[in-house]
């Protein structure tokens, strides 16, 4: 098992907002604050072929307990993981990503950015709008 950072260029995650999130059983839309030193305002990223999607209530003081060692508002992929290798005939990606207050995992085939608005504002709209 090896824990990195993917090799996707997504702006970094900020250190005050907890996302937003719609999962729908495919495909799973995670709008998250980008911190100020990416540029700030929202960013929402499409994870699609979703095989297991989970948010949990581990927040970054919490990440000790976490059975793999991940950084602290940062995307964490988990090469050769448990949750991986269940489904290896579809070559899955695993990534951990902790936010403030919530951690999320998601197993699944593809990821995007569906959009990125530097005007910011509540993340719920931001998402919104990258579903219409």
């Amino acid at each position: 098992m090896q824990i990195s950072i993917p090799p996707e260029a997504f702006p970094a995650l900020g250190t005050v907002a907890n996302p937003a999130v719609l999962y729908d059983g495919l495909s799973a839309f995670v709008c998250y604050e980008a911190a100020p030193s990416a540029g700030g305002g929202n960013v929402v990223l499409k994870f699609g072929e979703v095989i297991d999607f989970r948010i949990s209530p581990m927040t970054v003081e919490g990440l000790r307990d976490c059975r793999y060692p991940i950084r602290p508002w940062e995307f964490n992929e988990v090469a050769d993981s448990d949750e991986a290798a269940k489904w290896k005939v579809l070559s899955p990606r695993f990534w951990l990503i902790s936010f403030t207050d919530v951690t999320i995992e998601v197993l699944f085939e593809t990821v995007s950015l569906e959009l990125q608005d530097e005007r910011g504002g509540p993340l719920h709209r931001t998402l919104a709008s990258a579903l219409r």
